[in-house]
């Protein structure tokens, strides 16, 4: 495919030259929130097969935001998302206050676990994304390319929220520990 080789041949390109490299935190999400999201992710009942086969994560899940659906009970009590739905419910409505930012919509949540990504784009986001990295682990800071290719910005995610834009070469260090949990908002659909 021309894009993934056009993006490899950048992705060369960017580590064969030095870059600045910017440390980042996310914003710190409430104790309560982190509990009920990182017990809906240990309980979730993930696919057999991963949702993107050629991700190298150990399980991927997407979850679809139908236009429309405002709350994760629109989608019913009996889905075996719900848990994760709601508490992710909860999770947007505290972030649109804390980060005065009541506008962020998505179309669907990207829910990994063990996710490590060589560098990648998403070609179809429409705006930035929010990250958060949840569990027992240490090290899988996300990494994001500034825009003009100089800087990469070293993103703490874990426990953290972050908005970054997966529309600029990206990807997840490496981490040690036990499992690693990443929620990642994004949005596929341009503003009516």
């Amino acid at each position: 495919d021309r894009r993934e080789a056009a993006l490899a041949a950048v992705t060369r390109a960017l580590t064969a030259r030095p870059r600045a490299v910017r440390h980042m935190q996310g914003m710190d999400v409430p104790d309560a929130l982190r509990s009920d999201l990182l017990t809906a992710l240990q309980q979730l009942q993930w696919p057999p097969a991963s949702m993107r086969p050629g991700v190298s994560a150990d399980a991927y899940l997407v979850l679809g935001n139908r236009r429309g659906a405002m709350s994760a009970e629109e989608f019913g009590t009996r889905h075996p998302h719900f848990a994760l739905r709601r508490a992710c419910d909860a999770l947007l409505a505290w972030y649109r206050v804390a980060a005065k930012d009541p506008a962020y919509r998505h179309t669907a949540i990207a829910v990994t676990r063990n996710f490590v990504a060589s560098p990648h784009i998403d070609h179809f986001d429409r705006q930035p994304q929010l990250a958060l990295a949840l569990g027992d682990f240490s090290g899988g800071a996300l990494c994001v390319e500034s825009a003009d290719g100089a800087a990469v910005d070293v993103v703490d995610t874990h426990n953290l929220i972050a908005k970054v834009d997966g529309r600029r070469i990206h990807w997840v260090r490496r981490f040690r520990g036990r499992d690693r949990f990443s929620l990642i908002f994004y949005n596929t659909e341009d503003d009516d």
